[in-house]
């Protein structure tokens, strides 16, 4: 008989909270065994691994109950600053449901705001920093410091299980970079992503970004989120710079 895992292995395997996991089995989300006189939860390791895997409709966005394929690169278009972190943290927490690793690259104060909310969710976040499976920057100061910085993050994940990185692209701003490198870094995003269990979210202030901003990232994501809707991008034209 396969063993049963405890709730503390489980949340390890999972790399989530053990109050996560309490919710999950709580609503459904994750079938738990009940064994003993306290009733405590126990775990298939093999039901575990169903939780991280794909199904037929995709994998969860976290964003407005969308699922896109596994390789997907999503511009979040926002003007309102708490729009950006509400929807970057719902992105990340259903990557580390699923025991995806993180990646965050954003301003000081965002990615703090971020993390706050994830550890409010449940998310030992501190742990998670500890042993690599959430990574925050405040970003490079040129492209290519910028893509060998992600390489070598992408590198270290363990096989299997996801990543995912969220990048409010307000940081490239405050780095100086201009349209051109941005515009570099995301093409370039497309040929990284290709057959790998990756997405990236890259997220556009438009009262910082404008009309040559938003096409860009048009031209460069294959989807797009406005007000909450995921669309295919009309322009996407790849991997092309």
């Amino acid at each position: 008989m396969e063993k049963l895992l405890t709730i503390k292995e489980a949340a390890a395997f999972l790399n989530v909270s053990e109050m996560s996991l309490r919710r999950w089995t709580n609503t459904g989300k994750l079938k738990c065994y009940r064994l003993g006189g306290k009733n405590e939860r126990r775990f298939i390791r093999r039901e575990l691994e169903n939780l991280l895997r794909p199904d037929e409709k995709g994998v969860p966005l976290g964003i407005s109950n969308a699922a896109v394929k596994d390789s997907s690169h999503i511009a979040h278009f926002y003007k309102d600053p708490d729009e950006s972190v509400m929807e970057g943290s719902a992105f990340l927490q259903s990557g580390l449901s699923r025991g995806e690793s993180i990646l965050i690259v954003s301003t000081e104060e965002r990615s703090s705001q971020i993390l706050a909310n994830l550890n409010d969710l449940g998310f030992p976040v501190n742990r998670l920093r500890r042993t690599g499976l959430i990574v925050v920057s405040n970003g490079q100061s040129s492209f290519h410091e910028q893509l060998r910085f992600m390489t070598d993050i992408m590198a270290r994940c363990p096989h299997g299980k996801g990543f995912r990185l969220l990048g409010d692209m307000v940081w490239a701003i405050e780095k100086g970079w201009d349209l051109e490198q941005i515009n570099r870094l995301e093409s370039k995003t497309n040929q990284v992503l290709t057959g790998n269990n990756r997405m990236f979210l890259c997220q556009y202030d438009l009262t910082r970004f404008g009309a040559d901003g938003a096409m860009m990232a048009f031209d460069t994501h294959d989807l797009t989120v406005y007000r909450g809707e995921v669309r295919q991008s009309p322009y996407f034209t790849g991997s092309a710079v």
